[in-house]
């Protein structure tokens, strides 16, 4: 395990650099997304240097707000992150901005390894933000995984599946008891559905 600490590029860059290398032992890695506190270029230098393709979440910067136009929809530029205190690092990427979906006059900044046009920056802006169903798929999979302090490994995966598995029947009862127009929101939390689970009698 690395530690790493809010500040820590050292550490968070070499986090990057060997789950990415473990990963790749397995899969083919050709693009990643990272959050807003990986938005530091020596960690974009080291996605560069292993050839990895990225889109960073980035904190907006002065610079960056000169570049967005008054009532621009979308941005699209070449930009240089640098680091001037010591270890310098400096790396080119792409940057590019668009409007919140909920904050008016607001906007998120990423930087990007590939080109993008204003034409295209909400569409990788969307590709995005659907990472955010996957951690919270994993989230709501925690809320019904079983607790055990077992070391013994088959018994732990055996937990985790079948806590992927009630996920599956938490979705399918949503999805059977959400409205025809779709909620915004399940209509079953997953709290509920385990203690429907836990009290269900099984003969």
């Amino acid at each position: 395990m690395i530690p790493i600490d809010a500040n820590g590029f050292r550490a968070k860059r070499e986090a990057v650099r060997s789950l990415l290398e473990t990963a790749q032992q397995y899969v083919s890695i050709r693009h990643v997304n990272l959050d807003r506190g990986f938005y530091q270029v020596h960690v974009v230098a080291e996605l560069d240097r292993l050839d990895v393709g990225y889109i960073v979440r980035a904190r907006q910067s002065s610079e960056m707000k000169r570049r967005l136009s008054a009532g621009a929809e979308a941005v699209a530029d070449e930009y240089t992150m640098q680091r001037k205190r010591k270890p310098t690092a400096s790396v080119d990427v792409t940057v590019f901005a668009v409007p919140h979906r909920t904050s008016e006059d607001d906007n998120i900044w990423f930087v990007i390894s590939s080109d993008v046009d204003t034409s295209t920056a909400k569409a990788y802006a969307a590709a995005f933000r659907r990472r955010w169903g996957i951690k919270t798929s994993y989230r709501q999979i925690g809320d019904l995984l079983p607790r055990t302090s077992s070391p013994t490994f088959s018994e732990r995966l055996f937990y985790f599946l079948f806590a992927v598995s009630l996920y599956n029947l938490w979705v399918l009862a949503n999805v059977l008891a959400a409205p025809r127009t779709g909620p915004k929101t399940p209509q079953i939390s997953t709290r509920i559905f385990r203690r429907l689970v836990l009290s269900t009698e099984y003969g």
